[in-house]
């Protein structure tokens, strides 16, 4: 039990840190909200952690956070960094105007 605790609070830090990041790294005229940001990259990281611990093997005694589950929690993480990073194309950005 205690390593679920310790395996979801590292996710939580890991996602929160992945928000921070593409929040400072982000445009500043088009950044998201801090709570936002750290939401985001909380969640992505959880999916991701998910996602490998359900498609890599199973560790022993307990393990949650396994290789591919880790691979999985930093790649949802850069997700989050991406796409706090990018800018949002709006309709017609590309357009001359009169």
């Amino acid at each position: 039990m205690q390593r679920v605790v310790v395996g979801v609070a590292t996710l939580v830090v890991l996602g929160a840190v992945a928000g921070v990041v593409g929040l400072l790294l982000s445009p500043r005229r088009r950044r998201a909200a801090p709570s936002t940001a750290v939401l985001l990259g909380v969640v992505l990281a959880f999916a991701g952690g998910f996602a490998g611990y359900l498609l890599g093997p199973k560790g022993g005694a307990g393990a949650f956070l396994t290789g591919p589950a880790w691979a999985g929690a930093a790649a949802g993480a850069l997700l989050a960094v991406v796409l706090l990073v990018l800018p949002l194309r709006r309709r017609g950005a590309g357009r001359a105007r009169p």
